[in-house]
């Protein structure tokens, strides 16, 4: 996804809600802030038009919470919230996999399990001027959401695919993205979880991966070893992308993998399936649906 003019001051609303939480005095606060928007306007400039990859809104983003992190020397910033929320997601997880055992159809199941995980993915500390709502309401979305795109097809896809690649995104959601797995691996596929080295935002990462207990859900999961917010062709390493690159279909959560994964889809060069709700204008217009709507899309470059 190309940068939008609200992307750039939605930047810098964020990166002030960090500076509030991990900086008490004012003065300190303002100036960081200054060397926040100074260190945004660097990056800017470097990017020849909003076309250029470096200006993709989450690479701006993942360059700006690194530099909040140096500045104020806390690694980890939303560490007790990642583990609130994977503690709290866990009930409810319990409450998904026993509706879930009440379904008989696959496809149906598939269906369920997807707007759980899209449910979760409201589960969000990185946009501007959107609250997440409680853990405790999430369960009362599932029976009124509507999917926009290619639900469909995309169960297609997974019913025909053997091996499965979900690329994560936040603690809490990732554990409600264990009913797919779940279902997925009863099925006899091999499916994965993707997640990241080190913290970005609220996002879950290899630390985590036990308290929100994903080994139950799936045969292998793995880090990015970077604290990127998407796959950064240029930090995961050869490896990792050859890994990638067996799988099957790869599902990408939430708007960070969605703004950076659709400019290099051709390079990745296997389908991905998009699970994210549009939380902000610029996502929703290059989604072509309204600001809030849940939507599960294909790759561009996926081969009919």
């Amino acid at each position: 996804m190309k940068l939008y003019a609200e992307c750039i001051s939605c930047q810098v609303q964020v990166r002030l809600r960090d500076v509030q939480k991990l900086v008490e005095d004012e003065d300190k606060r303002v100036e960081l802030m200054k060397k926040i928007v100074s260190y945004l306007n660097s990056i800017l400039s470097m990017c020849s038009s909003r076309y250029d990859n470096r200006c993709t809104p989450t690479v701006i983003s993942t360059e700006l919470f690194r530099f909040v992190k140096k500045a104020t020397g806390v690694n980890d910033p939303y560490r007790e919230e990642k583990i609130t929320a994977n503690k709290e997601a866990l009930k409810i997880y319990e409450e998904f996999k026993k509706r879930i055992s009440r379904i008989n159809n696959l496809d149906e199941k598939l269906v369920t399990a997807l707007k759980i995980s899209l449910v979760g993915n409201l589960i969000d500390l990185g946009v501007a001027n959107y609250n997440a709502p409680e853990l405790n309401r999430i369960t009362e979305l599932i029976d009124t959401m509507d999917i926009y795109g290619d639900i469909e097809k995309s169960i297609d896809i997974l019913k025909k695919s053997r091996r499965i690649a979900i690329i994560m995104d936040n603690a809490g959601e990732a554990v409600l993205d264990r009913v797919l797995g779940d279902i997925l691996k009863a099925e006899g596929k091999y499916v994965i979880a993707i997640v990241k080295g080190a913290s970005f935002q609220n996002d879950i990462t290899y630390s985590e991966i036990e308290s929100a207990k994903l080994l139950e859900s799936f045969d292998e999961v793995i880090s990015t070893s970077t604290d990127a917010s998407s796959i950064f062709l240029d930090e995961v390493g050869e490896e990792f992308l050859a890994k990638l690159r067996s799988f099957d279909v790869i599902i990408s959560k939430g708007m960070a993998n969605y703004e950076y994964l659709t400019e290099v889809e051709n390079v990745i060069g296997v389908p991905i399936i998009y699970v994210l709700v549009a939380k902000c204008l610029p996502v929703a217009r290059d989604l072509g649906v309204p600001r809030g709507k849940a939507v599960i899309k294909i790759s561009k470059h996926f081969v009919h």
